[in-house]
């Protein structure tokens, strides 16, 4: 009798999150692209010859073309990347430039901390004051479909107390 009462209950938990799972529209929702031509966004590390690990993530971005603020798509990448790695620019994700805008600013907000290995001792990287601002152009865009940030860590990278600080030093490659 304990066995039949323990199923019943298990099923009844069952159909109960089977149901409020379901929203009825019949399907997963549809994904809207927004309009304009679609450009994607990189970084790579540069001058890192003196870590071993160099971890950053991106929390947001924001990009601003005719005074607007655009649809930007932050990818999953983004969130987690050794910028020590320099021979990968890591997707940071996407941004649709409306047809009538002939340029676009970028800003980079890195998330408050990362962290470091150099010659074998680890430490915190103090991201918080590490946004990087940038205006692109259309025609320069157009020419490759994306923009790669280069930051270049042996200049970006300064001591301070108990921790490093960002402040990017940067080169942008279209």
């Amino acid at each position: 009798m304990m066995t039949n009462s323990r199923w019943m209950a298990l099923s009844g938990m069952f159909v109960a999150l089977t149901l409020s799972a379901c929203d009825g529209s019949g399907g997963p929702d549809p994904i809207v692209v927004p309009e304009g031509d679609r450009f994607e966004l990189r970084l790579l590390g540069q001058d890192a010859e003196l870590y071993e690990k160099a971890l950053l993530g991106v929390g947001r971005i924001e990009v601003i073309a005719q005074g607007k603020s655009i649809p930007f798509q932050l990818a999953a990448s983004a969130r987690s990347m050794d910028l020590a790695q320099t021979d990968h620019a890591y997707l940071l994700g996407y941004f649709y430039l409306p047809a009538e805008a002939q340029s676009a600013d970028v800003r980079v907000h890195f998330d408050d901390v990362g962290a470091f290995r150099e010659a074998g001792a680890p430490g915190l990287i103090n991201a918080r004051s590490g946004s990087i601002l940038f205006t692109t152009k259309r025609a320069e865009l157009e020419k490759r479909k994306h923009v790669v940030i280069q930051l270049h860590l042996k200049d970006s990278l300064f001591q301070g107390r108990g921790a490093k600080v960002l402040l990017p030093s940067t080169f942008i490659v279209h």
